[in-house]
C-alpha cells in the first residue's frame, strides 16, 4: 500500500523558490527540487512525490506546467447533419445514422455517434424509431425448446386452441418431437438471433410455430422456407411501422409553414416504403402457396401409394369374413342334416308315440 507523502518546510520553501524568476516551473522540475534523490521514474506528477507537490501548490493557489495536457475534444452537429437526423430518425437508428453522416468505421464509442444520440433526446418520442434510443448491442442468443413441454408451451402461446398436455395423442407427440428439431436448425437459431427488439423475436417466432406444427412431414427445404417466409412476415411488419412515423411526420410538416421541402422528401419516402410492403406481401403470398402445393402433391403421392396396400388390407379383411360366413353355414347346415337323419326314422318316433316297448314291437 502507499504511503502518503507530505512536504517537509524547507521542501516547500524549494518549491516556491522556482517561481522567483518569473516563469512558471514544470512540475517534473519542482519534483526534482524538493526531491533530488529520487528515481527517474518517480519524477511524474502522478507519482505520490507528484500529487505531494500538487496538493501543496494548490493550497498556495499555483498550479504547475505540464508536458502535455489532454484537451478533451468538442464536437456539434451542423444544421445540414440535425436536418437529415430528423428527417430519417423514424426509419433508421442512432448507429446507422451516424455511420451515414461520417464513415461506416464509426463505433458506438464515438464521439459522433453519441452527440447523435443526444440531439435524438430532444425530438418527439413519437417520430423517433422505436429502437433508435436504446444501445446498439449485440443479439441475444436464442435458446429453442429442448423438451416436450417447453414445446408445448410455444405451440399454445401462439396457437389459440393449443394442445392439452394432459392428453396427447400420438400424432400430437410426433408433432411436437418435430418441430423441436425445426427449432433446433442452425439457420432458424441465427435468423431469429439477428433480431434485438422483443417484439420482432416474438413475430418471428409465433409465424415459424403456427405454420409448422402440425407439419411433422417437412423436408429440410421446407423448413427453409418457412424460416424465410417466417422473416418476411417481421420485415412486412417494420416496413408497416416505418409508413406510419412517415405519416405522422408528414401530418405534422402539414402545419408547418417551412415544412414544404421536408413533405416532399417524407412523401418520396413513404411511397418508396409502401412499395416495399407490397412486394414483401407478394414474397409472402408466392412462398405460401408454393409451400401448400408442393406439400398438397407430396401428401397426395403417399396417399397413391398407400391406396393399394389398404385395398389389400380390406380385401383381405373381407374375404378372411366371408370365409367364415361360409364355415359357420356349412357348420350349421351339417348340424340340421344330422338332426334331420335322426329325426328320419319314423318307427322309432311312432314307437314312443303309442309308448311301446322294444319287446313289444318285437314279439307282436
Amino acid at each position: 500500500m502507499k504511503k502518503d507523502i507530505t512536504l517537509s518546510d524547507e521542501q516547500k520553501k524549494t518549491v516556491i523558490d522556482q517561481w522567483k524568476n518569473g516563469k512558471t516551473p514544470m512540475i517534473k522540475d519542482l519534483i526534482v527540487a524538493a526531491f533530488p534523490n529520487l528515481d527517474e521514474k518517480f519524477y511524474d506528477g502522478r507519482s505520490n512525490y507528484g500529487r505531494a507537490v500538487k496538493a501543496y501548490l494548490a493550497e498556495k493557489g499555483l498550479e504547475a506546467g505540464v508536458t502535455s495536457k489532454y484537451v478533451k475534444k468538442t464536437f456539434s452537429l451542423t444544421e445540414e447533419q440535425k436536418e437529415f437526423i430528423y428527417n430519417n430518425c423514424s426509419t433508421m437508428k442512432a448507429l446507422e445514422m451516424t455511420r451515414e453522416l461520417f464513415g461506416f468505421k464509426v463505433s458506438p464509442l464515438d464521439q459522433k455517434h453519441k452527440e447523435v444520440k443526444k440531439y435524438l433526446s430532444t425530438i418527439d418520442n413519437k417520430v423517433i424509431f422505436s429502437d433508435v434510443i436504446k444501445e446498439d448491442t449485440e443479439p441475444q442468443d436464442y435458446t429453442p425448446p429442448k423438451t416436450e413441454q417447453k414445446a408445448i408451451t410455444k405451440i399454445n402461446k401462439y396457437v389459440h386452441d393449443g394442445l392439452d398436455k394432459n392428453n396427447l395423442k400420438s400424432i400430437e407427440k410426433k408433432c411436437i418431437a418435430k418441430l423441436i428439431g425445426y427449432m433446433h436448425t442452425y439457420r432458424f437459431i441465427h435468423q431469429i438471433s439477428t433480431y434485438t427488439a422483443v417484439k420482432n423475436k416474438d413475430l418471428f417466432e409465433s409465424s415459424f410455430v403456427r405454420y409448422t406444427y402440425d407439419k411433422p412431414d417437412l423436408t429440410q427445404e421446407e423448413v427453409d422456407q418457412y424460416i424465410t417466409l417466417s422473416a418476411e412476415m417481421v420485415i412486412g411488419a417494420n416496413i408497416q411501422v416505418r409508413v406510419e412515423r412517415l405519416q405522422e411526420l408528414l401530418d405534422q410538416c402539414a402545419e408547418e409553414t417551412d415544412g414544404k421541402k421536408i413533405a416532399m422528401s417524407l412523401t418520396e419516402s413513404i411511397g418508396t416504403a409502401q412499395t416495399e410492403y407490397n412486394q414483401c406481401i407478394n414474397r409472402q403470398t408466392k412462398l405460401l402457396n408454393e409451400l401448400k402445393e408442393k406439400r398438397s402433391q407430396r401428401l397426395s403421392k403417399e396417399i397413391k401409394e398407400n391406396a393399394s396396400i389398404l385395398n389389400l388390407v380390406e380385401m383381405w379383411k373381407e374375404e378372411e369374413s366371408r370365409v367364415k360366413m361360409i364355415k359357420l353355414a356349412e357348420l350349421r347346415k351339417n348340424s340340421l342334416k344330422e338332426e334331420m337323419e335322426r329325426l328320419s326314422t319314423l318307427d322309432e318316433i311312432k314307437c314312443r308315440i303309442m309308448g311301446l316297448t322294444e319287446e313289444e314291437v318285437l314279439n307282436g
